[in-house]
């Protein structure tokens, strides 16, 4: 049977993940964390903390870089500098992946081999990889031992390395066989109870994984489990945040999707954008919270925008303002603007000023933004895997 399937994002309650089906749909009741460790309770950002983080963040993408060249045989078209990541990755930072999931990323319950367990949702990978205790292959009678092993390494020294199962899957009310599983050797996300895992939904041209292991959403569309190839994130400031698989939701969203295609052999979610009248790449990235690029690049965002001022730490670009007043920035999406608003362009505060939600980096190992968390309060996305492109409504 096909469904589209619902996932309704909001604060989990303390009893635990409720569950409801509807006519057309399953819907699940998520988590989104609002811990978190780089903002104290008096609203300052933690400099050095969300420094470290990027390193984290852009080794995730020097990963990736590296699967799509041992997939493809080819560099990436929006490769950089990935040797130059590489070597620096063996030598620094000292805080691991869980450092970066405390961040407010989005959460749910699915289940591999009759476990139930929590994962982050990001459009930036292509896997999914749990700690050792939320899967136990022994406990499952459908569990299937790939003899794979993966490895996947982060900028501060941290890996997840572990072996590649094959398992029956279920999220919400939708199920699937033989879909991948990689159950690390080692915890590698901490301090997140209830929280164990990650799970990509990018292309498989970017896979740590063989390529018959594809990422759970393209198993279910190839076993023709969802009724479209789309999934759809809102994601909201407080709650009515949703993911919905299998097709669109229109009430989401005002007026009309405007589409913009992307390259599904690249990888990424990844398409043409501007902001505030500069043309950028621009990556989709569910697992980011805040927005970085290029720091030239985002130097000359800064630029444009009265009443900045712009700093360095750990070689990452800020800029900070007068928290009295809203920085203007706008992203022009196949011709569509999308315009930050308050809570979207503050991310704590340093010395009594409001940072800036959009940092630039040196070490991006791609040319191109991550666009995160802040972007997509403002806007509907729709993922299309069907029709290789995205869709984009200002929300309802």
């Amino acid at each position: 049977m096909q469904l589209p399937v619902k996932f309704v994002l909001g604060l989990l309650a303390a009893s635990g993940l409720a569950m409801a089906s509807t006519d057309d749909a399953s819907v699940v009741n998520l988590e989104r964390r609002t811990r978190n460790q780089y903002i104290s309770v008096d609203n300052v950002l933690d400099l050095k903390a969300i420094s470290r983080h990027f390193k984290v963040v852009n080794g995730k993408y020097a990963e990736a870089m590296r699967n799509y060249k041992r997939n493809t045989g080819e560099d990436h078209p929006l490769l950089r500098f990935i040797a130059d990541l590489f070597d620096k990755r063996a030598n620094t930072g000292e805080i691991g992946l869980e450092d970066v999931n405390q961040e407010q990323l989005w959460a749910g319950q699915v289940s591999y081999g009759g476990q139930k367990m929590y994962v982050d949702f990001d459009t930036g990978s292509a896997d999914t990889l749990v700690n050792p205790a939320a899967y136990s292959p022994s406990k499952s009678s459908t569990s299937k031992n790939t003899h794979h092993s993966f490895r996947t390494a982060y900028g501060d020294g941290t890996t997840a390395a572990g072996t590649i199962y094959t398992d029956h899957f279920s999220i919400g009310g939708v199920s699937a066989n033989n879909v991948a599983i990689g159950r690390s050797t080692q915890t590698f996300i901490k301090g997140e109870d209830p929280n164990q895992g990650i799970a990509g939904m990018a292309f498989p041209s970017i896979q740590a994984f063989p390529k018959e292991n594809p990422p759970f959403f393209v198993s279910l569309m190839q076993q023709k489990k969802v009724a479209q190839g789309v999934f759809q994130f809102t994601i909201k400031a407080g709650s009515g945040s949703t993911l919905h698989l299998g097709g669109v939701d229109k009430s989401k969203f005002s007026g009309d999707l405007v589409y913009s295609g992307v390259n599904p052999q690249q990888g990424f979610w990844a398409t043409q954008a501007k902001v505030n009248g500069q043309s950028i790449n621009a990556i989709m990235d569910t697992g980011s919270t805040i927005i970085t690029g290029p720091t030239d690049q985002v130097r000359r965002l800064f630029s444009s925008i009265p009443g900045l001022s712009s700093f360095t730490q750990e070689g990452q670009l800020f800029a900070s303002y007068d928290c009295s007043k809203t920085p203007s920035v706008t992203f022009n999406i196949a011709g569509k603007d999308f315009k930050l608003g308050r809570d979207q362009t503050r991310y704590g505060t340093v010395n009594g000023r409001c940072v800036f939600t959009v940092v630039g980096q040196n070490d991006l190992p791609m040319n191109a933004w991550i666009i995160g968390d802040s972007f997509f309060q403002v806007a509907s996305v729709v993922f299309d895997m069907d029709k290789n492109r995205m869709g984009f409504a200002q929300q309802a």
